[in-house]
């Protein structure tokens, strides 16, 4: 009987072992936010692939959030010292457009934040890829998780 009982000992401290090291879940994400590190981008209602290239950086109360390149992705201000406004929005060669929102020129674009999850929607001018010598305004939503 002691041999059995030797014999279950490490097989038992095994299985607490893996269970007690193994790394919690995580928690489930708010309903409407993305995984963190990850940006979905839409121009003139074509959606555009998921990025995971996002940097975000905090300074006081404004929030800067890039995604993709220099060559082709979104730079975003956020205000946040009181009711999240939209300071600027820059689009650079995304959907065939590049162009640019600024706060009090023209309508103001939405935000909304959901868990660490902002989206920000409006209009932006600036021109198209197959005609840039006309200025074209551009429907955007940018929604990124920092």
């Amino acid at each position: 009987m002691q041999i059995r009982f030797a014999a279950v000992i490490p097989v038992v401290l095994t299985i607490a072992c893996i269970t007690g090291c193994s790394s919690p879940s995580s928690a489930p994400r708010q309903q409407g936010s993305m995984p963190v590190g990850t940006a979905e981008v839409t121009v003139n209602d074509q959606k555009l692939a998921t990025s995971k290239s996002v940097a975000c950086s905090i300074e006081q109360a404004t929030t800067t959030i890039q995604t993709g390149d220099d060559n082709a992705g979104t730079t975003v201000i956020v205000d946040n010292s009181g009711k999240p406004v939209a300071r600027s929005v820059v689009i650079r060669n995304l959907g065939g457009f590049t162009g640019s929102y600024s706060q009090d020129l023209g309508p103001s674009a939405d935000v909304k934040w959901t868990g660490r999850t902002v989206t920000v929607a409006g209009t932006a001018d600036g021109f198209n890829a197959d005609n840039p010598s006309v200025r074209a305004t551009g429907q955007f939503s940018i929604a990124v998780s920092c």
